[in-house]
Order: structure tokens, then sequence, then C-alpha cells
């Protein structure tokens, strides 16, 4: 059981916060990065390093049969281009982002890169990576690309690798 002291206490604490004496104190509730929507045909995998890095678009779409690449991974090079946000806590430089293709049989058909870029601390960066590097060696046509990686050539505090499943039909 609690002293009466108390209870008036609390009571007259409560009147003064109702009556306008006192004025709450509100904080700044900070503005949350939106969450992308999830796009249909990617699924996140593992991923390493403190810089957060989310897949936002795709063209063409995941799950596309993508045609008209001849008889080598050559004639598909640069018709898939992606978009990406990074977000850093501490913000630093990057030598640049590398993104792969790789086929089911995990190796990379494709490769793209952004260059040189800053990272500021906690604001989001949005890039894209257009994969217009083929290895005819590594990938023969037709071909199904079964995953994807992205990979920040950066310093400790701003490295990162992240990987996904994607699909895509590579057709002659």
């Amino acid at each position: 059981m609690r002293p009466a002291g108390f209870s008036l206490v609390l009571a007259a604490l409560l009147a003064q916060g109702c009556e306008g004496g006192g004025t709450p104190t509100v904080a700044p509730t900070p503005v949350p990065n939106p969450t992308p929507t999830p796009v249909a045909g990617v699924v996140v995998g593992p991923r390493t390093g403190p810089t957060e890095i989310t897949f936002l678009a795709a063209e063409p779409l995941p799950g596309s049969t993508i045609t008209g690449c001849g008889k080598s991974a050559s004639g598909c090079s640069g018709r898939v281009s992606m978009r990406f946000r990074l977000l850093s806590a501490s913000g630093g430089p990057v030598l640049d982002a590398i993104g792969f293709l790789h086929a089911t049989n995990n190796l990379a058909c494709y490769r793209g890169s952004t260059g040189p870029l800053d990272l500021r601390p906690a604001v989001p960066t949005e890039i894209d990576i257009v994969f217009d590097e083929a290895d005819a060696a590594a990938c023969g046509i037709p071909a199904t690309i079964a995953n994807m990686k992205v990979v920040l050539s950066a310093p400790v505090q701003t490295d990162g690798l992240q990987e996904w499943a994607i699909r895509y039909e590579l057709r002659p």
C-alpha cells in the first residue's frame, strides 16, 4: 500500500499537466526511410558488411525471358539494368558498386559497375547498374540467370555485399 502523500503528489502533477501549467515535451520523431515494396521474383539472400544494399527495380522485370541474344552471352549484354539503394550509418567513399548475374552453373554471366561514389551518413543513395559486361565462356545461350550479387569495393566502414535469388531466361 502506498502512503497517502505519494497519491497527493501524483494527483497534483497530473492536475498541473491537465490545466496547461506545463507544456509536454515533444521530441522530434526521425522520418524513417521508406521500405521498398518487395518485388515479385526477387528473394533477399545473405548479406555482409555495414552498408545496407536494397534492390529497388529492374528493367526488364525479374522473371522475364529475354530473346534475341544470338548464340553468345554478349548478344544480351546491356539488356538488363537495375536500381539499388545504399544506406550507410557512417558514410564514406566507395570505389565502385559491382553487380553480378549468375547462371544456374553459379558462374557470373554478366557484370556491371557504377564507378566511385561517396555515401553520406544515414542518407540513402540510389545507384543504377547496367549489366553490360558478358562472360561468354561462363555463360552460353540459352541460359537461366538464377541469382544476383552486389559488392561494394570500399573501406571497412562502408563495404557491403548482398545476394538475391532472381530469375531471367536468356534465349537466342
